[in-house]
């Protein structure tokens, strides 16, 4: 498998999961949380820090894109400079070979690579708040609030970095309703999609 599958996710839809599981299905890296200790380790920024801002852009920053910014680096906010070199490091995994992804907007940072899978994955609200309820220690609309608070910091990062709509089927080259699926079934539905994705030179000479 030469492939480098990236996952997007809505909160509680079962993606870090779903990541794990494939990663060690196809016995290549897995990385989520892992890209923010990377992060962490040049010692510019804080890991507290950093796992507060994990996949958040600062509120009082004006909406523009980032990525077509021409601020310096010491003109950028904390968020944008944390962005940049996240992709980096993923851009740096991605040329070490096949892996798994997780958030971090891979699928747009890689968007020019031919070897790369986007996934997206989604469930219905309830299944969501009622996989989460097991995780967190919330319940009720203090957890509903926030599920429904986490997707939208989530779809703002996103839109702020890539100018794309967050979980648009046509951004993704597989969306999976893992309420339908399971976690289990969508690794499955995932592997199979895997098998019949034509090899990256193929795919490039059909265009």
């Amino acid at each position: 498998m030469d492939r480098i599958i990236t996952i997007g996710r809505e909160f509680g839809s079962g993606g870090h999961e779903i990541g794990l599981k494939l990663a060690e299905a196809l016995h290549v890296p897995f990385y989520d949380k892992l890209l923010v200790s990377m992060v962490a380790e040049e010692g510019e920024f804080a890991q507290e820090y950093l796992d507060e801002m994990d996949e958040k852009v600062d509120v009082h920053i004006a909406p523009f894109l980032a990525t077509r910014s021409s601020y310096s680096v010491y003109q950028q906010p904390m968020s944008d400079r944390i962005f940049f070199r996240q992709a980096e490091i993923i851009r740096k995994l991605a040329d070490d070979g096949p892996c798994v992804i997780v958030g971090r907007c891979a699928d747009y940072v890689l968007a020019e690579r031919e070897n790369v899978i986007r996934i997206f994955i989604y469930g219905d609200l309830e299944d969501r708040i009622a996989r989460k309820g097991k995780m967190l220690e919330m319940d009720g609309d203090a957890l509903r609030k926030h599920v429904n608070e986490t997707d939208k910091k989530r779809a703002r990062y996103y839109r702020h970095y890539t100018g794309l709509k967050w979980g648009e089927k046509e951004n993704y080259d597989l969306c999976i309703n893992t309420s339908c699926t399971g976690i289990d079934g969508a690794v499955r539905a995932i592997c199979a999609f895997i098998e019949a994705y034509p090899p990256a030179s193929e795919s490039e000479e059909k265009k």
